[in-house]
């Protein structure tokens, strides 16, 4: 079955099935025409597919008269801090994030530097389906431009905005895995601006991933390791474009992803207090913390879009989901995975405490996630079904199905990026979010075989 999720930023698939140049070609031309000619900057993440994307993304916008800032290899949350410092119409990120090497996709992203909300998505795929591209003479066409300089102009700006001195007094050291993807050199960038030892991990942007680009437990034995033979103070694994982050603790334990925001707004929502926006499928750690600061926590769909427009729509001062995302948007309204570092070490050196020590000041809670693939065609009526389960109980349908109690819940939904429905559950007992998560997984594998 050939794969491809068109979704409001965007669209993504397997390369060689449904990502291929004639469909990116038509996506970046639809983009192009409703940039109306604007200037629209273009990067990538170091996937061996990527050279061909991105050609054929340069190739349809310039032929919708579009100028092009060439960023080449450049993780997203720079290309979007970047769109509004050059006040440009807007930007084409062509990375897959998490998903693994045979996978990519075209992320749209708006002149505000954040991902199309569901009007602007709308907006282009009606021009899409409807193929009526903007083609202009040659005397018209756009122009193609190399940039750089662009990471100094972020990191003096991300400097600027953390307590650098205070970082750099504490001589941290520091493992990074960038696995080999956008932030590949460019975390040697961050190192010398932030003024800590840097000790990389699988960086080299050569497009090879050494293990799945998702930051998890799962994929950061080798960063424990390298933690323990050094004496470093903490870990960091980032996905393939640097908008996700987990942690590794300095005595090598491998934290879920689920503590990044919970980590990160205990300190933040003390200097800065404030809505909170989180989505169904993350942790009630963050509830509690912010339960704790007084904040109200509103919860989105899934996706950076989503929280995003939930931030601008309810001026919140934090966002972030369980992967491993967090957007503070006085710094950008964008998953910021060198912003999340940089505040994990503004954390560990305001507070004089390692990272161990602030994870046993978090609320403890246990997470199980489950996915199965489904063909695309059924996948809604699926989980729809799922309701049968709980039909005694009160559902939220705001984001697939959930169902939950005083000690815990089951969320279940169809992904965003991939053919497959996940399934995750949390309670205080290990055993009964397994329990959660297989009742409800035993029942969706018998309507999808």
């Amino acid at each position: 079955m050939k794969l491809l999720k068109i979704g409001i930023s965007g669209v993504r698939g397997i390369v060689g099935e449904t990502i291929v140049p004639e469909l990116v070609m038509d996506f970046a031309c639809a983009f192009g025409t409703y940039l109306d000619s604007n200037n629209v900057l273009v990067g990538r993440d170091t996937r061996v597919s990527g050279p061909m994307l991105h050609e054929a993304t340069l190739a349809a916008l310039i032929s919708t008269g579009c100028d092009v800032l060439d960023f080449g290899i450049c993780p997203t949350p720079i290309i979007q801090y970047m769109v509004k410092d050059l006040k440009a119409g807007g930007a084409v990120s062509i990375t897959a994030g998490h998903n693994d090497l045979k996978w990519n996709a075209l992320t749209f992203i708006n002149q505000d530097g954040t991902y199309l909300n569901m009007f602007q998505g709308e907006e282009v795929l009606d021009i899409y389906h409807l193929g009526k591209f903007t083609k202009v003479s040659v005397d018209e066409l756009g122009r193609a431009e190399a940039v750089d300089g662009y990471l100094d102009v972020y990191f003096k700006k991300l400097k600027k905005f953390l307590d650098s001195e205070s970082i750099k007094k504490s001589n941290f050291k520091v493992v990074i895995d960038p696995c080999n993807g956008a932030g590949a050199k460019i975390i040697d960038v961050f190192g010398q601006h932030l003024g800590f030892e840097l000790i990389p991990v699988n960086n080299e942007p050569n497009g090879y991933f050494p293990h799945d680009p998702e930051p998890r437990p799962r994929n950061a034995q080798e960063v424990a390791s390298v933690i323990k033979v050094v004496k470093a103070d903490v870990g960091f694994l980032l996905n393939s474009d640097v908008s996700r982050v987990s942690l590794v603790a300095e005595n090598g334990e491998t934290l879920s992803e689920e503590f990044t925001l919970p980590l990160i707004a205990s300190y933040y929502l003390d200097k800065n207090p404030g809505t909170v926006i989180t989505n169904h499928s993350s942790s009630r750690m963050i509830e509690d913390v912010a339960q704790k600061k007084n904040c109200p926590v509103i919860k989105a769909k899934v996706g950076q879009s989503y929280s995003i427009q939930s931030v601008l729509n309810e001026d919140a001062v934090i966002a972030g989901e369980g992967s491993g995302s967090v957007a503070i948007p006085d710094f950008q309204h964008a998953f910021d995975g060198f912003l999340t570092m940089g505040l994990i070490l503004e954390i560990m050196a305001k507070r004089n405490k390692r990272i161990s020590d602030l994870v046993e000041e978090l609320p403890r809670y246990h997470i199980v996630k489950e996915k199965i693939h489904c063909p695309p065609t059924r996948i809604h009526s699926v989980v729809n079904e799922v309701k049968k389960l709980f039909a005694d109980r009160k559902i939220d349908s705001m984001d697939g199905i959930k169902v939950e109690d005083q000690d815990g819940w089951v969320h279940v939904r169809t992904s965003a990026t991939e053919p497959m429905i996940r399934i995750i559950a949390e309670d205080r007992s290990e055993d009964k979010a397994r329990e959660r998560a297989e009742e409800v997984l035993n029942f969706v594998s018998l309507r999808v075989k």
